[in-house]
């Protein structure tokens, strides 16, 4: 039998003085007993019993365990007890590690009860690189996310004006791929899915073909694609410019509009994202000498915002300060090699660091005081958050 290993002496918390062993307890710690003051009690160990409990809520954060499931691996039977004991866990922030240099980056925003998440990920394996809480998606928030990214050498996003515009103020001379799978659900908004009129079928069956690989996935498919939309617009180009005339019967005024305006819109919209560059950059032999480039931002919106709103819906009903805490920690979590326990320090279970006490208002250089909110003193690039959490109303008004 395996002779039990003889602790440490231990000193009095009363009197100060060497504490004598004192046989064990039922559950198998030594018992520990001072003379001079009769004090009794076992040893414990705060950081050990903290990191378990860290650990347990991270797992129901995370949504691998049941709140009871996690309950009970700290010893605790009732949810009231695990929030109790876990309290301390929500003033645990992550910070994403210092992004390296990715040939390919997507970008996306998802928005969560009233506020917007800004995420870049690297398009090669999904992985994180930055995030930014912001309420709309303006080229303000974009510019605070791109501050942290290094310049990538191509950009897949969804087309909106304030990234685009972020991504020329960031990055000039940046190469975009629009993400083709938004461009298709922008034609199939403006032509439905079921286009009544022959035009109109034509032109969406060319959009479908755009997120075909295997009928639009080469240089010459791509060719082939522009020439076939050249084409469509040659035969219906009078189809497209008829309008419409009617009388307003109140005022008497004649009216006229394009009869065709949706199918004009779609066909057009194709046309500048082609004038732009943004259709096709995903096929250049230049910028695929240097790794793959995505065409989609499916590496994202699956493997990024889908997690974060199956969190938010597993966990309705938070405070905004919590439920932005869920996100973070799923973010960090699809980080390369993540250590959540390093973040867990004797500082945050003993009561808020000075951090976290002070809340910077200040703006970041060249933005509006309620536009971006300032980073920490000690690390202004890297806070994720924005402010007006104080301006607004409902689950997204309560103060932080």
């Amino acid at each position: 039998m395996a002779r039990r290993r003889s602790p440490r002496a231990r000193l009095c918390p009363l009197c100060g003085l060497p504490m004598r062993r004192n046989g064990y307890t039922k559950a198998g710690r030594q018992r520990w007993r001072c003379d001079a003051c009769s004090a009794s009690g076992v040893a414990t160990r705060p950081d050990a019993t903290r990191l378990a409990e860290f650990r347990a809520w991270l797992s129901w954060v995370l949504g691998r365990t049941d709140v009871l499931q996690a309950a009970r691996a700290i010893g605790v039977a009732t949810r009231q007890g695990f929030a109790k004991r876990t309290s301390w866990c929500w003033r645990v922030r992550p910070r994403l590690p210092k992004p390296g240099k990715a040939h390919c980056v997507e970008v996306d925003g998802t928005y969560l009860n009233g506020w917007c998440l800004l995420v870049a990920v690297d398009a090669e394996d999904g992985r994180p690189l930055a995030f930014q809480w912001c309420d709309t998606e303006k080229k303000a928030a974009w510019l605070a996310l791109f501050r942290r990214i290094p310049r990538p050498d191509v950009v897949v996003c969804d087309g909106g004006a304030g990234c685009l515009a972020a991504i020329g103020r960031a990055w000039p001379g940046m190469r975009v791929q629009r993400c083709l799978v938004h461009v298709l659900r922008n034609t199939r908004r403006d032509l439905t899915s079921r286009p009544r009129t022959e035009p109109g079928k034509a032109l969406y069956k060319l959009a479908r073909r755009l997120v075909n690989v295997k009928r639009c996935g080469t240089p010459e498919q791509a060719g082939q694609w522009l020439a076939d939309l050249q084409e469509w617009y040659e035969e219906n180009k009078e189809w497209l410019d008829e309008r419409t005339a009617a009388r307003d019967p109140d005022t008497g005024f004649r009216r006229t509009w394009y009869t065709h305006q949706r199918a004009r819109d779609a066909y057009h919209r194709l046309a500048r994202l082609n004038a732009a560059g943004m259709l096709f950059t995903w096929l250049d032999p230049e910028l695929d000498a240097g790794g793959p480039v995505a065409w989609n931002t499916n590496m994202l919106e699956g493997g990024t915002n889908k997690p974060v709103k199956d969190a938010m819906r597993r966990h309705s009903g938070l405070s905004p300060e919590h439920a932005r805490r869920i996100c973070e920690w799923l973010l960090y979590m699809r980080t390369r090699d993540p250590e959540p326990e390093r973040f867990a320090t004797p500082e945050h279970w003993q009561g808020k660091t000075r951090k976290q006490q002070a809340d910077s208002t200040l703006a970041l250089p060249g933005l509006d005081r309620r536009s971006v909110q300032q980073a920490d003193p000690d690390d202004p690039a890297v806070d994720p958050y924005e402010s007006g959490f104080g301006i607004r109303h409902g689950w997204a008004g309560q103060s932080h």
